[in-house]
C-alpha cells in the first residue's frame, strides 16, 4: 500500500480515508480511547491470569483508590448498570448484548477514572464489571471464584438482580456460604473463619433490583424505603427444618458479612419489548422519566458512597490492586483458599 505508514501498517487501516478530517481522527476512531480492559481471564489451560491489557492503566495509579465492582446474574442488565448508570454513557461502556447468551468473561475494568470525593477529599474511582453468575457451561465452583474476585477486589459491592427480593433472589446469594469455606484471614488457619472478624475485609454492599413494579410498603401498610425492605427479607424464618435452617443460615451470613448494606430499586426502563433490546442506545426521552429520575439519584448515592479500597488499614493505589490481582489468581489457581494476609504480604 503505497505512502502506508509504519503505524497504519500495524493497526491494519483500510485506505479508504477521506470521510475523516485528518490521518489522526482517522486512527482515534478505529482505536476509541476510553475501553474496557481485560482485567482477569480465564482458559482451560491456565486457569485465572491477570491481563497484559489493564497492567498500564493499573500501574499508573499512584493514588489510594475507590473501586466499583458490579457482580449478579447473567443477563440481568449488569453492564447497562455500570453503563447507563455508572458510567453515564450511551451507546459506549461495558459489552452488551440483546441474546440469552453472557457477554463478559472474567473481569474487566473501564480505563477511565472517575473522581469523587469521600470524606472531603478527592478520590479517584475505578468501575470494574464481573462475569454473570450462572451462564451455560459454568458451574457453581466457577461462579464462587468469580464471585470472591469482585468481592475481594472492590471497596464498594453491587449486586444487580431482576424483581423481587423472594426466597429464589435470597438463595442467588447462597455463594456466601461457600466464602465462609473459600476465604481466610490467615493462610494458616484450618478451620472456618468467624464471620465477623471477616466481614472487617468485606466492602460496602449494596443491591438494586431492577425492573421492580411492587409498592414498598410494611405488613401494616406503612411505606418503606428500599433498604428497609432488604433488612426485612434477612429477618429469620420460622421453623425448625433442616430447608428452614439453610435458609436463616444465607440470611446470617448476608448481615455479618455485610455490615454496611443498602438496596435500591429501579422500575423498568422502557415499556416496550423491542427497546429493552437495544437501551443501550436510546436517549434519556425515550426512556421513563420515572426510571432516568431514579436512574440520577442512584448514581449520586453511588459516588457519594464509594470509599478507598483499603486492606490492613493501608490505602490501596492502583499499582497495588494489580498485585492483589495476581496473589489472588495465584492462591485461586493452586487450588489453595485465599488469604487476606498473604495477600498482603505479597503487595
Amino acid at each position: 500500500m503505497e505512502g502506508t505508514s509504519i503505524t497504519q501498517k500495524k493497526i491494519g487501516l483500510v485506505e479508504d480515508k477521506n470521510s475523516f478530517e485528518s490521518q489522526e481522527n482517522y486512527i482515534e476512531q478505529k482505536l476509541p480511547e476510553k475501553r474496557p480492559l481485560s482485567l482477569i481471564h480465564f482458559t482451560e489451560e491456565g486457569g485465572f491470569q491477570v491481563s497484559n491489557e489493564a497492567v498500564d492503566f493499573l500501574t499508573g495509579i499512584k493514588e489510594k483508590i475507590g473501586v466499583i465492582v458490579v457482580a449478579g446474574k447473567y443477563r440481568t442488565g449488569k453492564s447497562f448498570l455500570l453503563n447507563r448508570i455508572i458510567l453515564n454513557k450511551i451507546n459506549e461502556g461495558f459489552g452488551v448484548g440483546p441474546t440469552i447468551n453472557p457477554c463478559t468473561k472474567g473481569l474487566w475494568v473501564w480505563n477511565e477514572i472517575i473522581e469523587t470525593e469521600h470524606n472531603g477529599e478527592k478520590l479517584k474511582v475505578i468501575v470494574i464489571d464481573s462475569e454473570g453468575i450462572g451462564a451455560f457451561g459454568e458451574d457453581q465452583n466457577h461462579d464462587t471464584k468469580i464471585f470472591l474476585f469482585a468481592l475481594l477486589l472492590s471497596s464498594y459491592f453491587i449486586y444487580n438482580s431482576m424483581g423481587t427480593i423472594d426466597e429464589n433472589a435470597i438463595n442467588n446469594l447462597s455463594l456466601i456460604i461457600n466464602l465462609s469455606k473459600n476465604l481466610h484471614i490467615q493462610s494458616d488457619t484450618a478451620n472456618e473463619e468467624d464471620p465477623d472478624e471477616m466481614a472487617k475485609y468485606f466492602p460496602r454492599f449494596l443491591w438494586v433490583l431492577r425492573d421492580f413494579s411492587l409498592k414498598l410498603r410494611d405488613e401494616y401498610d406503612n411505606p418503606i424505603s428500599p433498604k428497609e425492605y432488604f433488612e426485612n427479607s434477612l429477618m429469620p424464618q420460622k421453623g425448625t427444618s433442616e430447608k428452614v435452617e439453610a435458609r436463616n443460615r444465607i440470611r446470617r451470613l448476608i448481615k455479618h458479612f455485610f455490615t454496611d448494606r443498602d438496596c435500591s430499586t429501579l422500575v423498568r426502563p422502557t415499556e416496550e419489548e423491542t427497546d429493552l433490546q437495544i437501551l443501550q442506545t436510546l436517549e434519556d426521552d425515550y426512556l421513563r422519566p420515572e426510571f432516568v429520575e431514579v436512574a440520577r439519584k442512584l448514581r449520586t448515592k453511588i459516588f457519594k458512597r464509594v470509599k478507598p479500597k483499603t486492606l490492613n488499614g493501608k490505602f490501596i493505589t492502583g499499582e497495588m490492586l494489580l498485585e492483589l490481582c495476581h496473589s489472588y489468581a495465584d492462591a485461586i489457581n493452586k487450588g489453595s483458599v485465599p488469604s487476606i494476609k498473604s495477600a498482603w504480604s505479597y503487595v
